[in-house]
Order: C-alpha cells, then sequence, then structure tokens
C-alpha cells in the first residue's frame, strides 16, 4: 500500500495509476490557473487601477515658478527621460510605449491635468510599474521643472468668450 497524505493507493495497477495521474494534471491545472490569473491582471479591457497621490503629497506646493527658464529645463529632462514612454506631445505614444502594459498615461488628458503639481511630483519620484522612480535619478529641482513642462502639453482651455473653439 502506498500513502500519499492521509489516502491510500493500492499497490495495484489502478491505485498507482491514480496516483500517476493526479501528478500528471497537477502542473497542467496549476499553469491553467496561472493563466487565467495572469489574462484578467494584464487585460487592455481591464480597467486601469487608480493611482492616487497621498493628500499630504497633493497638497505639496511648487517651489519653482513656471518660467521660461523652468519649462525649458524641464522639456530637456522630459526628452532624455520621459519622452520614450510618454511621446513628444505626452500622449503616451513614445517609440518605447509598444512594448509597455499598462501603457503610459497621456499627460495632456484632464485626469492627469487636473492633478495638483504635488500629486504629479509624487507620482514622479515614487513611480510606478512600468514607469520607474525617478527619486534617486533626478534632483527635486529636475522633477519640479519637469511637473511644470507637462502642463505645457495640455491643450489650452477654451475661455469662456470664444464659444468653446480652442
Amino acid at each position: 500500500m502506498i500513502c500519499k497524505g492521509t489516502q491510500k493507493y493500492e499497490e495495484s495497477p489502478m491505485g498507482i495509476e491514480q496516483l500517476r495521474g493526479r501528478k500528471r494534471w497537477a502542473p497542467i491545472a496549476a499553469a491553467l490557473l496561472l493563466a487565467v490569473v495572469a489574462s484578467r491582471s494584464y487585460s487592455d479591457d481591464a480597467p486601469a487601477e487608480e493611482w492616487k497621490a497621498p493628500p499630504r503629497a497633493a497638497k505639496k506646493k511648487n517651489p519653482i515658478p513656471s518660467d521660461a527658464a523652468s519649462i525649458h529645463a524641464g522639456k530637456a529632462v522630459y526628452v532624455a527621460n520621459c519622452l520614450a514612454c510618454h511621446g513628444e506631445t505626452g500622449k503616451g505614444d513614445g517609440p518605447a510605449a509598444v512594448n509597455i502594459n499598462p501603457k503610459p498615461h497621456d499627460l495632456s488628458d484632464p485626469k492627469v491635468t487636473s492633478q495638483t503639481d504635488g500629486e504629479l511630483f509624487w507620482k514622479i519620484t515614487q513611480g510606478k510599474k512600468p514607469m520607474p522612480s525617478f527619486d534617486k535619478l533626478l534632483s527635486e529641482t529636475d522633477r519640479w521643472n519637469v511637473v511644470n513642462y507637462t502642463r505645457t502639453l495640455a491643450p489650452p482651455a477654451a475661455s469662456p468668450n470664444d464659444g468653446g473653439k480652442q
């Protein structure tokens, strides 16, 4: 008699075959389960998980004035570190975006542009896979300059006097 856990199998061709059959199906069942979980986790149809900065970070004020010098410096940092994924105009269509899942966010999207400078700074600092953390890669000043530059990627807001034309 062969003991496996609490089950006993007779040392007959049928008992051993029962044990072998279970061993044969276990890896297949595990692989199938993993495939189902992975497909649900990485499905393009699945809603993107919301990425929120903590309230304290959202309240943080940008110490760098959004002037021409800051925007120029921010663009240089953006081109060197962000353009490959977010693209030239921030639409998330850079050359490296093809191989990234989830896709990079469109930085001109109102969901992004409505965030505070502190929220954007926190996200650049912390990163979230597949985006790296830039905490150690960029200085604080560089990160604030990138925040100022990304503000220029948003389409101009329609003024109330132009009939909604942009």
